[in-house]
């Protein structure tokens, strides 16, 4: 059976959304091709009509995810009033809530590490983005008359939420999002 142009391409995105949702709450090493076809409905032979690998998912799927959350992100800062946007970014980023829910928040914090292990191709998308992540925050910063290193804050926030998610005590998983927001926000330079 054939199907249109429009349902292969909603089917495809439809795949690679699920991928990034469960790279990032599984890990990427965790994820089969045929339990994630099995999730969204489809065979196993499918998979191969929309991808040539598991390797080619790994690149799409992870450039999507974090590029919803870039956008995401830049919309979020766009709805608050110069001078609070970096302040809003980290408070929002540095939650328990996304702690709680790594399928949909940031690919960096969610995979990194898995990431850095990937093929150059993959890699470079992944750097692609990030490189989009950093501007929003660069954004924030300019926008807020600031003068900081988003590459800095970028790395804290990853960071932060990094060990927040991977510690096994509750009480100082919240004391690394908190100290992560007060060490960004208490330690950035005043107003240009």
């Amino acid at each position: 059976m054939r199907y249109s142009k429009e349902h292969r391409q909603e089917t495809h995105e439809r795949i690679v959304r699920k991928a990034g949702e469960r790279f990032r709450a599984e890990g990427i090493d965790a994820v089969g091709v045929a339990s994630l076809m099995a999730d969204v409905g489809l065979t196993v032979g499918g998979f191969y009509a929309h991808f040539e690998s598991k390797q080619a998912l790994i690149s799409e799927a992870s450039s999507a995810a974090f590029s919803r959350t870039t956008a995401a992100f830049r919309q979020y800062i766009g709805g608050k009033p110069k001078g609070q946007r970096l302040d809003a970014l980290v408070n929002a980023y540095l939650t328990e809530s996304h702690r709680d829910a790594p399928q949909e928040g940031c690919l960096a914090a969610a995979n990194g590490a898995e990431l850095a292990r990937q093929p150059v191709d993959t890699r470079a998308g992944f750097t692609h983005e990030l490189k989009a992540w950093i501007a929003v925050i660069e954004e924030a910063i300019r926008d807020d008359g600031l003068n900081a290193d988003a590459r800095a804050v970028a790395g804290a926030m990853v960071g932060a939420m990094t060990l927040a998610r991977a510690v096994d005590d509750a009480v100082l998983s919240r004391a690394f999002l908190e100290s992560g927001r007060q060490a960004i926000l208490a330690s950035r330079p005043k107003r240009a």
